[in-house]
Formats: structure tokens, sequence, C-alpha cells
């Protein structure tokens, strides 16, 4: 028995436009998601103090601290966690800073960049002196 090599239809074929394929939709494609928040929406709703939007700030602060930016002051002691509030006046002073074409990008991006600028990676690895503790 020979099996032949399936071949996918042009119309499945992924380019840079539409790099993935919605599963269960025969034959389509559909472009790369956008954002949750740009920039300048994730600006705006922390400018309204929306509580819902703290919620996501902590959640992009836990999902990529201690790999693409290290919360410490570099003692043998766990920094003390920023408050919701200090961390929402952190990034609006951030985000305004910002000149507009960069607030077109994804917002969790820039505030892990600011992170990452108060906050940065010790060359020999995240957190030196916490391990072990």
């Amino acid at each position: 028995m020979v099996l032949a090599a399936a071949s996918v239809p042009a119309s499945q074929a992924q380019d840079d436009e539409h790099p993935f394929i919605m599963p269960g939709t025969p034959a389509k494609t559909i472009p790369a998601p956008s954002p949750w928040f740009t920039g300048a929406q994730l600006l705006q709703k922390l400018e309204r103090g929306n509580a819902a939007t703290v919620e996501y700030l902590k959640g992009v602060f836990d999902a990529t601290e201690s790999g693409l930016w290290c919360y410490t002051d570099y003692k043998r002691r766990p920094t003390p966690k920023q408050s919701p509030e200090a961390m929402r006046k952190e990034a609006v002073e951030f985000l305004r800073g910002l000149p507009r074409a960069r607030l077109k990008g994804r917002g969790a991006a820039l505030v892990i960049e600011m992170w990452q600028i108060k906050w940065p990676c010790p060359p020999d690895g995240c957190c030196p002196g916490m391990r072990g503790m």
C-alpha cells in the first residue's frame, strides 16, 4: 500500500498575511489576531482607573516577571509587591511619555518594556541571590 502525500489546498496555505488557519473553518484563512489592547487603548483605560485593566496589568506582570525582567533589588529577600494603584500610575506615566506611533503597538509589550527598563535582568541570569531561598 502506498500512501500519497497530503496536499494542502492553496486556500489553506500559510503566508505572512495569514499566518494560521482557524480550526473548523474549511479552506478559510484569517488575518493574524490583533492585540487585546494597543498602547493607546491601554492608556485610555488606565487613565479612567478601570479596575479590569489593572487586573490585566497584574496578569502581564505575573506572566513575564523573572523571564523578561527581574522584579528584585538583588538582596536575599523578595522585593515587596507594588500596589495595584502604584502599578497603574507608573504605567500611565510611561505610556504618556511615548510617541503616538509607539502607542499603536501592543499594550502588554509596552508595559513589559517599562519593567525591563526599571528592573533589568542581570547578565548572569534573573534574580541572583534569590535562588535557593
